[in-house]
């Protein structure tokens, strides 16, 4: 239509929900029916998935992609091409193509001295008591502690590494630290006034006094101005100088004395000598796998030295030279005291309006900054809650106004960190540490997730850090070729921990820096103890109260499921089953009466068909989950679009007429996969009929087992959909005010289901005999849900703890049905091989 105004649905490189990203890119698979290489494109920031769109073609879009999981962004039609996305995605396979990676030496043992790490670190003897053997006992600690050192030094080639800078790069740098200095100069500014207007209304008392005009208003205003005054420092001051209290991710550390890993010490101190980095001079100790420096403060900078946050999933997963490598990198930031200080109030600053930023959006206060607030306080934090709140847009802006104001020293300091870093590994080693870099950061995403869902039913990893490790080392190719496309995707240059992109490998590349490290070596080794540290921050990191459970249990799948993955994919064809398969025969009497190849002929000639209803019937579901909650959200008079929660109007009428369309169109859609899968039953029924007495047997009484399933499909569909709509409510909808009712009433709704489902497992005695009623409380718990909290961050935290719980329980119950399932349908697999029936092709799926 002539002048209508055109959009394009553009990829905003993420997942909803923390979904997978191998997950979406086979649900891209399946429901575009795209090649993987291309759907694999849909996860690359940026990319214009499809312009010149219409409104309404724009919301049929989104639907479909947030359906698979990907989150979209949607702008006017041709701001964004894909051609600078394809430039970086070639110079990426370019770069891969020409590197190669150089032979490593590795240190032999030196003689006389104890193998702790290669090369080996001796270790001080303890101090003898008698006096006499004092000055020997030195002598020989000294002569040790140099043969160490020397040993150290053995590992770094003898190249000189430059550490100045030049006139431009100061100048550069200090033109960055003024306009980092802007923002936060507002809030010293503000303490400045604050300050200021606190001594005057002070001055007025002993000033009237004097004058003689003191009296009970003027200590009244001047109590009030005090008042006020406190207010605003606690409302805005204290939340950004005092930002640290709101980091989670900072806290938790355990400090690593020398004494205990004296040869880390040791290297960390030879690694600033011949790198000119500033000494990590204390180190503490996380289950993560991050290395960077934290808790940086000026008399540090003053000092050459930082403290340094190592995550022990990198120690346990990385080589000697990679760890180092990531120290490097964490520490040159701050390399020269005017680099420092620009990098404290360039990332620091950036770092204090991002927390702030979510302690508005969490009502986390200066009275309560981890929640919590005794019964005279909780006016003045709800006060606080209430204006932090609408000061978020504010605090949004300014964050911001300094990314822009820092954009150019931010890269550049990025640029100095990969580049110390790249001193260590070489100018080619650094591209392929990249590669791993980011590896190591989605398996610490992918572990992380496992340890939240274990929570839920009172668990935890046992060993957080040898968790990322183990599945580092079990990423699948798939997987590392998606990893691979997101490297072009660019990063983050005021967050230090994020992994480098294929434009910061380029730029490294060009450098053409040898490697500082000629031999390999073992850090882990370097740490006494590391078995009992691991254990410790596992347990740092999870709730108080869950019980460690072994990480293989919580890892790795059980070999039954995916055996039964295999079988169902081979008796469908690789069609998902969605629920359970119907037990019953088809209601068409000619249906009913093929015999086992016709049944299979069938079938075949359907396949394609019930693809397209699934992926049908998958839009309907999420458009009905999307409708039942703007239906409640309109009748509560919330204001919302109904365009958004594919509503046809904004009354109660509207949407109740919306959701019996919906309702219909999906009961027909329904019908329509239950005639196709009742004829898979007929042909399981055939199969089992053809059988031998004893097998027939055998197989029939697995058929009696699995009606013992039949009443929880319907448990099934509403566990998913109120973890759907739970999904939603997180995403989209204000927990306090007039919105909490709606919130606790779908609360309520999904803890009930899921005390039915329980309760629907435990009152069948072959359910509980199959291991069912185990198997679910193994992976959720319980424990009754506990009632929403009163704070917004108590309130989604519950939410999301409550849809972990319904999707658990609901791909619980699924897999273990899957796996009885199996053990008929691989006996009609062998009865069909042995009757020469003609199998059901599989049909070629693109991509694959």
């Amino acid at each position: 239509m002539p002048g209508q105004e055109m959009f394009q649905v553009v990829s905003a490189g993420k997942t909803l929900r923390s979904k997978p990203s191998v997950e979406v890119v086979q649900e891209a698979v399946r429901s575009f029916s795209i090649p993987a290489a291309q759907a694999r494109r849909l996860l690359l920031k940026g990319w214009v998935i499809k312009d010149g769109l219409t409104s309404k073609q724009v919301v049929e879009y989104q639907t479909r992609l947030q359906k698979i999981g990907l989150r979209v962004d949607v702008f006017p039609a041709g701001k964004f091409d894909n051609r600078a996305l394809l430039a970086k995605l070639d110079f990426s396979r370019k770069r891969r193509a020409r590197s190669t990676p150089p032979a490593k030496t590795v240190v032999k043992d030196a003689p006389g001295v104890s193998p702790a790490v290669k090369p080996d670190v001796a270790k001080a003897e303890p101090m003898q008591t008698a006096g006499r053997r004092a000055s020997r006992q030195a002598d020989s600690e000294r002569e040790g502690g140099d043969r160490a050192r020397a040993q150290v030094e053995a590992l770094f080639a003898d190249i000189e590494v430059g550490t100045g800078e030049s006139v431009l790069e100061r100048v550069q740098l200090l033109l960055g630290a003024v306009a980092a200095a802007l923002v936060p100069g507002l809030f010293v500014l503000l303490a400045a006034f604050c300050s200021y207007s606190a001594f005057r209304a002070l001055w007025r008392l002993p000033q009237s006094a004097m004058a003689g005009e003191f009296g009970p208003m003027v200590a009244i205003g001047c109590l009030i101005s005090l008042l006020l005054i406190g207010f605003v420092a606690l409302l805005l001051l204290w939340p950004f100088f005092a930002a640290g209290k709101y980091d989670a991710a900072g806290q938790g550390g355990m400090p690593l004395k020398r004494g205990d890993a004296r040869g880390l010490y040791l290297l960390l101190e030879v690694l600033a000598q011949k790198t000119g980095l500033p000494i990590p001079a204390r180190l503490s100790l996380y289950a993560g796998a991050e290395v960077v420096a934290e808790r940086v403060r000026p008399a540090d900078l003053l000092a050459r030295r930082l403290s340094l946050k190592l995550g022990l999933g990198a120690v346990c997963s990385l080589s000697g030279s990679e760890l180092a490598a990531l120290v490097a990198r964490a520490a040159g930031i701050y390399c020269g005291r005017l680099r420092g200080f620009t990098a404290l109030l360039v990332l620091g600053s950036a770092r204090r309006l991002q927390l702030m930023q979510w302690a508005f959006e969490n009502e986390r206060t200066a009275v309560a900054p981890q929640g919590g607030v005794a019964g005279f306080l909780r006016p003045l934090d709800r006060a606080l809650a209430a204006c932090g709140s609408a000061m978020v847009p504010v605090v949004d802006r300014l964050l911001n106004l300094h990314r822009r104001l820092t954009a150019p020293v931010a890269r550049r300091l990025e640029y100095r960190g990969d580049s110390c870093a790249a001193r260590l590994l070489g100018s080619d080693g650094f591209a392929r540490f990249a590669e791993k870099w980011h590896q190591l950061v989605h398996a610490e995403l992918v572990v992380a997730g496992i340890n939240r869902e274990a929570a839920i039913a009172g668990q935890r990893l046992a060993d957080y850090p040898e968790a990322i490790h183990w599945t580092l080392q079990h990423l699948d190719d798939e997987t590392r070729s998606n990893i691979e496309l997101a490297m072009s995707q660019t990063s983050d240059a005021w967050d230090s921990a994020q992994a480098a992109d294929s434009e910061r490998v380029a730029r490294v590349e060009d450098l053409q820096l040898p490697a500082l490290i000629e031999r390999e070596f073992s850090v882990q080794k370097l740490i006494e103890r590391l078995p009992e540290w691991r254990q410790s921050t596992s347990a740092v990191v999870a709730d108080d109260g869950s019980r460690p459970v072994d990480n293989r249990q919580l890892l790795q799948a059980s070999r039954e499921a995916e055996q039964s993955l295999q079988v169902l994919g081979e008796y469908f064809n690789r069609i998902p089953l969605q629920g359970l398969l119907p037990q019953q025969l088809p209601a068409s009497e000619e249906l009913a009466g093929m015999d086992l190849q016709a049944a299979v002929d069938w079938l075949r000639g359907k396949l394609v068909e019930v693809r397209d209803l699934q992926r049908r019937l998958g839009d309907l579901r999420d458009r009905g989950v999307a409708i039942h909650l703007g239906g409640g959200l309109i009748r509560i008079q919330a204001g919302i679009q109904p365009r958004d929660y594919c509503l046809s109007g904004a009354t109660p009428a509207a949407a109740d007429e919306s959701a019996r369309d919906n309702r219909v169109r999906r009961e027909e859609i329904q019908s329509q996969l239950d005639q196709v899968f009742r004829v898979f039953y007929l042909r399981a029924r055939r199969a089992v009929e053809s059988m031998s007495g004893d097998e027939r047997q055998a197989a029939q009484a697995q058929v009696k087992r699995l009606e013992a399933y039949r009443p929880l499909q319907a448990h099934l569909e509403k566990l998913d959909h109120y973890a759907a709509v739970l999904g939603l409510v997180i995403d989209g909808v204000s927990p306090a005010g007039s919105q909490r009712e709606l919130v606790q009433k779908f609360y309520a709704l999904a803890s009930k289901e899921l005390q039915l489902a329980t309760a629907a497992v435990d009152n069948s005695a072959t359910l509980r005999k199959l291991g069912l009623a185990g198997a679910l409380e193994q992976r959720v718990g319980r424990a009754e849900a506990p009632e929403l909290p009163t704070e917004r961050r108590g309130i989604l935290d519950a939410l999301q703890a409550m849809e972990l719980r319904c999707k658990g329980a609901s791909a619980a119950i699924a897999e273990h049905y899957r796996i009885q399932l199996a053990k008929l349908l691989q006996r009609c697999l062998q009865r069909e091989a042995q009757m020469d029936i003609r199998p059901l092709r599989l049909l070629r799926v693109s991509g694959e």
